[in-house]
């Protein structure tokens, strides 16, 4: 809609989680040397934690993908709201076993543990990344440790990796611990990574000149608090709303005045003191 306004070949900050946007930070780079650490290693489990908003679904998207190129068995699940038996049917599905709806529970847990088993017997590594494990019901939790006991036994041949906010880290305290063989966290980002962030979007989509002003990035990242999903939603108005007004460039006013029905303002004396993280 605003892409032709701004000189730009697509929107950068409306697809969050297309691999295609992901913008490697310092603190993403870091967790994907380090999920990557503990697959190539074979190490049974990892966790990346973060708050809403901090990329450790799209982080988790390139994994998969990047890993799918390495010739391993990959199955992305998103257990948002899932119940144990859609997790199983799900698995089903990503372990290409073509399950039926009217399969039971135990049929399905069967099938998965058969190919885990047919797996190791090839030699080839399965990936197992499961995202909003924090909001899964609760039988979900109990579902994929038994999972991960039966494919423990696999010489190193199964890794599992899931993320949860970090809310949500306490109730899955016991598991998280007794299990996870490396947890990540990935923090907000601070002000000048926001502003490598915004500039690195907009040149993959093809622009050539300056549309955000050092005023307005300072209080993006301000009105943000460095949470990226935060920065996009900021941006995405910020660009809609100066094409509207047939503006140049977007000013740091023009993002206070789209920013308020989106995000809360860090506190003024925070502002003032550049306490933004």
């Amino acid at each position: 809609m605003y892409e032709a306004y701004w000189g730009l070949s697509d929107s950068p900050f409306t697809n969050r989680l297309s691999p295609r946007w992901f913008h490697e930070s310092p603190v993403h780079e870091e967790a994907l040397a380090r999920l990557f650490y503990l697959i190539e290693h074979r190490r049974g489990f990892g966790v990346i934690s973060g708050d809403a908003g901090t990329g450790k679904s799209l982080t988790l998207r390139v994994l998969s993908e990047q890993s799918l190129r390495s010739q391993r068995r990959v199955a992305f699940i998103d257990l948002l709201g899932m119940d144990e038996h859609e997790m199983l049917w799900q698995l089903a599905v990503k372990l290409r076993l073509s399950p039926a709806e009217s399969d039971s529970r135990w049929s399905l847990w069967r099938r998965i543990t058969d190919q885990l088993a047919s797996l190791e017997l090839a030699k080839q590594q399965a990936v197992f990344v499961f995202d909003h494990l924090e909001r899964a019901e609760p039988s979900c939790l109990g579902l994929l440790e038994r999972l991960f006991c039966a494919a423990d036994s696999g010489a190193g041949l199964a890794t599992f990796i899931a993320s949860l906010r970090s809310e949500g880290v306490p109730r899955a305290s016991c598991f998280v611990s007794e299990m996870t063989d490396l947890r990540v966290e990935l923090l907000p980002l601070q002000l000048d990574e926001t502003d490598e962030f915004v500039h690195d979007l907009l040149q993959q989509a093809g622009c050539d000149r300056e549309i955000f002003s050092g005023d307005a990035l300072l209080r993006l990242h301000a009105l943000s608090q460095g949470i990226p999903r935060s920065i996009c939603r900021i941006c995405e108005m910020a660009l809609i709303a100066g094409m509207a007004s047939n503006l140049e460039a977007i000013d740091g006013e023009l993002i206070d005045s789209v920013s308020g029905s989106l995000v809360e303002a860090v506190p003024a004396a925070a502002v003032e003191h550049h306490e933004y993280v």
